[in-house]
């Protein structure tokens, strides 16, 4: 025979000192044991009250809710929607991997965030890689609430790491050309676009976006770019002959790309980033490696070509407009001059000032 008496309404004395309190409202339960009964009425009554007031919170959808589960769902529903859905799906996919993702939405807490950040940076991740992956992580949450899920954004507040100092790149024009000439023996479309990325600063998703449409004499028009808006690139003389060459050397495709469909993947007929990259990266190597050329990144052309439009620019407001850069802050972090070069131009100015002035 139970040993369980009740005593009054939503208390049970369990035993000595054992005062259980049951409460239920709405579908929730919720239970404690105290060990006076004086202590149990007070619980009673104080959650009683705010499951009346609608104050209490039922969080067991949330405690079966795994972080992977609403990963899911955010890949299935929100990252298709996006413009760099391809980069996305990987982070999502390697947070699924992790052991966070086996983890209650509920139970995820900031430590957690701060603990799998060091795990990164000890495996050597750059800064910007684990911001971009919190980032996202932090935009999950923030959709989680909206479809319903009472839950705290575990990303918020935590500090994410130090970004490295900005890159420099510089390339002499010797070594654009070897460069090219690496490039030269890798697909058909290679040189085309390290050339188009040397002449405009073109970012690489920019360019594999290209579409026969809007390329015209004096510009090139695109209709979708990083910052999320459409902009217009400016076609220098050394620019307009390569789009003129390559009006000659490759294929016209049926659907109008210019190097392949930008949104499908290789083996349908797109043009991807993974292809760029695989495709850059030995060309780049080929070149250290025969012609002594330092191996750089795709988007290093993107500093180089920069720093050398500079000087066809009146100031960085009016290259601003040809970079496509939102803040000037950003873009100054890819004028590249060697101290060299920045001499040579000091002087430059120096001396037409002087025979300005003895004129």
């Amino acid at each position: 025979m139970s040993n369980i008496i009740r005593i009054e309404k939503g208390i049970y004395k369990r035993g000595p000192y054992q005062f259980q309190v049951k409460v239920r409202r709405n579908g929730a339960n919720i239970n404690a044991t105290f060990e006076t009964l004086a202590a149990a009425r007070r619980f009673r009554d104080v959650q009683t009250g705010k499951v009346v007031a609608r104050e209490y919170v039922d969080t067991r959808a949330e405690r079966r809710t795994t972080l992977r589960s609403l990963l899911e769902r955010y890949l299935a529903e929100v990252t298709p929607t996006k413009k760099g859905w391809s980069s996305e799906t990987n982070r999502i996919k390697a947070w699924m991997r992790s052991d966070l993702a086996s983890y209650s939405v509920a139970g995820i807490e900031p430590k957690d965030i701060a603990d799998w950040i060091s795990a990164r940076k000890a495996e050597g991740k750059a800064p910007t890689t684990i911001s971009n992956s919190v980032n996202l992580l932090s935009a999950v949450f923030k959709k989680g609430r909206e479809w319903g899920l009472k839950i705290d954004n575990p990303c918020a507040g935590v500090s994410r790491p130090t970004a490295r100092p900005a890159r420099f790149a510089a390339m002499t024009a010797v070594d654009q050309a070897m460069l090219i000439r690496a490039c030269a023996r890798g697909p058909a479309w290679l040189p085309f676009v390290v050339r188009i990325a040397l002449a405009t600063g073109m970012r690489q998703g920019e360019i594999r976006r290209l579409h026969w449409n809007h390329i015209h004499d004096t510009h090139l028009h695109l209709p979708l770019t990083k910052n999320g808006d459409p902009r217009d690139v400016p076609l220098t003389l050394a620019a307009s002959a390569i789009i003129d060459e390559m009006r000659q050397a490759l294929p016209r495709r049926l659907d109008g790309w210019v190097f392949g469909d930008p949104d499908l993947l290789a083996r349908d007929g797109g043009f991807t980033q993974y292809q760029v990259q695989q495709a850059f990266r030995r060309a780049s190597g080929y070149a250290e490696e025969h012609f002594g050329v330092k191996r750089c990144t795709f988007h290093d052309l993107r500093h180089i070509a920069l720093t050398e439009l500079a000087d066809i620019h009146t100031d960085v407001i009016d290259l601003q407009k040809t970079s496509g850069h939102k803040t000037l802050a950003v873009l100054s972090r890819y004028i590249n001059e060697t101290p060299e070069e920045r001499s040579r131009k000091l002087r430059q100015r120096e001396a037409a000032k002087m025979a300005k002035g003895a004129a």
